[in-house]
């Protein structure tokens, strides 16, 4: 143990720093044997200088505490892991992602017992994660775990570092991350818009999880169809069709999958109330045990706003006569509330005029110009317009005077920020997008497997359609 101790103090290199990781994990039996005692050998290093020594020792630690199953002794993992997570060196965590990353789901499996456990472990997961990722584009396994954490802390607007984003790049020898790990992030991420109220982003997020690569269905990808219908019925009151992109193993099977959600996006599109609610009642039990209660609700609520009313099948002279009183009133009312939106259409048609043609003019004017009954109104009015956008003015009421601007001119300044801010978006997403078009196209596998669908597409065109769909039924 003592030439361990001695090989973490002394690295200060990158040279030296990979070869302590290849004799720490040499040595990975003997910290085994000393499993119990790696608290004293944690005590004096420090995260920023021995990140690597740390994360090898509290790795093994917590195997030891799982076997051991001492539930005191985690407290003092959870704390010590939570320093490293929060101070660990980058340049360190280059030679050993895949520890790192295992350490940080163990510190999470042992800091949700703990006493607000979720919400103590998600600052630590986010710092985790930015500091594994050799960019703010780069997915890592960490990311994931730091969804997780915020959604069961309920903490939904600590996950926007993540959530907003642009997460594209992908290096599995500098982050060791897996396409698991790739669609719990997509998944935990439309939870978390979902927890957000952000609906119409959830959905793209789930989708993101349908359209992924697969051979057959998984988990993950049943429990994201049935979020992203949920979230398109919300956002659009329609559930569109998976992509044409998407694997052939989720567009044939996940809508069988998913049944009770599939008949409910069948009865939304039929607009029909009573289908509904036979489906809801039907599948309510369903919707409970996935935990998905909540969404059908909202979905039931989008429903009520975007039905459809009945048109009326009966002739007025058969009404009940208090039926056609009440309908009668109604109607009086309707045309009252049409009588007072017409003349308020003209006053507000005036200002805008008014605005256009003056600079300045006072509120008494204003208000005699547009019918108004005195200049409070018409100060109303006008700050009501300017705050719907109608219009651009200012208010003096120690002139009493009404300050148009020039509604078409671009406020310059913050046309000019918005206008730079949307250039650099796009650069940088051209840039991002032919670094990943080169990476690929060096990319010795998805060569090969381009190579080969084109064999395979040329040969059925050569063999006939028959022989294509032999070939599709062995894929």
């Amino acid at each position: 143990m003592d030439t361990i101790v001695s090989a973490i103090t002394s690295a200060r290199t990158p040279d030296e720093h990979k070869a302590l990781v290849a004799t720490l994990r040499s040595q990975e039996e003997l910290l085994f044997r000393h499993a119990m005692s790696l608290d004293d050998l944690c005590e004096p290093l420090s995260a920023p200088a021995h990140t690597l020594g740390l994360v090898f020792a509290l790795n093994v630690r917590a195997s030891a505490l799982a076997q051991a199953g001492a539930s005191p002794l985690a407290s003092t993992f959870v704390q010590r892991c939570r320093l490293l997570l929060l101070h660990a060196d980058r340049a360190q965590l280059v030679f050993a992602p895949l520890e790192f990353s295992r350490l940080c789901a163990k510190f999470l499996t042992f800091a949700l017992p703990q006493p607000s456990g979720a919400l103590l472990a998600v600052r630590p997961l986010l710092a985790a994660a930015a500091a594994l990722a050799p960019t703010p584009n780069h997915i890592t396994p960490v990311h994931a775990l730091a969804l997780q954490a915020a959604i069961l802390a309920k903490t939904y607007r600590a996950a926007l570092p993540i959530l907003d984003a642009t997460l594209v790049q992908i290096d599995v020898p500098r982050t060791g991350v897996t396409a698991h790990d790739v669609l719990l992030l997509h998944y935990y991420a439309g939870i978390a818009l979902v927890g957000l109220k952000r609906h119409a982003r959830a959905a793209q997020s789930f989708q993101l999880v349908l359209t992924a690569p697969a051979l057959v269905l998984n988990s993950i990808i049943v429990e994201a169809y049935k979020k992203w219908t949920l979230c398109s019925l919300i956002a659009s009151r329609a559930v569109p069709a998976l992509p044409r992109y998407a694997a052939t193993a989720v567009t044939r099977h996940v809508r069988s999958a998913a049944g009770a959600y599939t008949d409910l996006a069948g009865a939304f599109a039929s607009r029909e109330s009573a289908k509904l609610r036979r489906v809801l009642v039907q599948h309510a039990a369903v919707y409970r045990k996935d935990g998905n209660a909540g969404l059908v609700k909202q979905c039931a609520s989008a429903f009520d706003k975007c039905a459809r009313r009945p048109p009326a099948m009966r002739a007025r002279a058969r009404l009940p006569q208090h039926a056609a009183h009440t309908r009668a009133l109604r109607g009086h009312a309707t045309n009252a509330r049409r009588a007072a939106v017409r003349r308020r259409a003209p006053r507000r048609e005036c200002i805008e005029r008014l605005s256009r043609t003056y600079v300045t003019l006072s509120l008494q004017q204003l208000a005699s110009a547009a019918g108004l009954g005195s200049a409070e109104q018409a100060e109303a009015l006008l700050l009501k317009m300017a705050e719907q956008g109608e219009l651009r003015a200012q208010v003096d009421r120690v002139r009493g005077m009404a300050l148009f601007a020039d509604s078409d001119g671009p406020d310059s300044d913050e046309l000019k920020a918005g206008l730079d801010a949307r250039l650099e978006t796009a650069v940088a997403l051209t840039q991002k997008l032919r670094a990943l078009h080169d990476e690929l196209a060096g990319d010795a596998s998805f060569l090969a497997k381009t190579v080969t669908k084109g064999d395979r597409v040329g040969a059925r065109a050569h063999l006939g359609p028959h022989h294509g769909a032999d070939e599709m039924a062995v894929m």
